[in-house]
């Protein structure tokens, strides 16, 4: 991995800005829309990369690993490229077209959302520098 020392480290880093995400209700409101269980698999990057958001029946849950359910959508990448997704530097479609990101399911419902990857950018800087990890940010 180019940005992370180990697995454990990015998972804290996605973990927190989704938790972050928690906080802005415009994304919230999104996310209910959504109304999946999302698996963000970055397991290419090491067995425990992973971390999934439950936004099913109006909840909005953050966890880090795989999810005991079965998920709705899994997102597969590596968590170099979600890093640079999350900092709104990898265009999610254009990845997906490249095969940089393998989706399983139906992803319209969190395409809705690349609009509002601006506003996750400027939050994931934000919980970068929040954790002592600004240097993730020189890319």
């Amino acid at each position: 991995m180019k940005y992370w020392k180990d697995e454990a480290e990015a998972v804290k880093a996605f973990v927190s800005l989704w938790e972050a995400c928690g906080k802005d209700q415009e994304l919230i409101d999104g996310m209910k829309k959504v109304n999946q269980l999302i698996w963000f698999d970055y397991t290419e990057s090491g067995p425990n990369c992973s971390f999934n958001v439950d936004s099913r029946d109006g909840k909005f849950i953050v966890a880090g690993g795989k999810p005991a359910g079965e998920p709705n959508l899994i997102m597969s990448l590596t968590a170099d490229n979600a890093h640079l997704s999350w900092a709104n530097k990898l265009n999610p479609v254009m990845a997906i077209t490249r095969g940089q990101i393998k989706v399983k399911g139906s992803a319209t419902g969190l395409l809705k959302l690349a609009p509002k990857l601006k506003k996750v950018a400027l939050i994931y800087e934000q919980v970068l520098k929040d954790l002592g990890m600004e240097d993730k940010l020189k890319m």
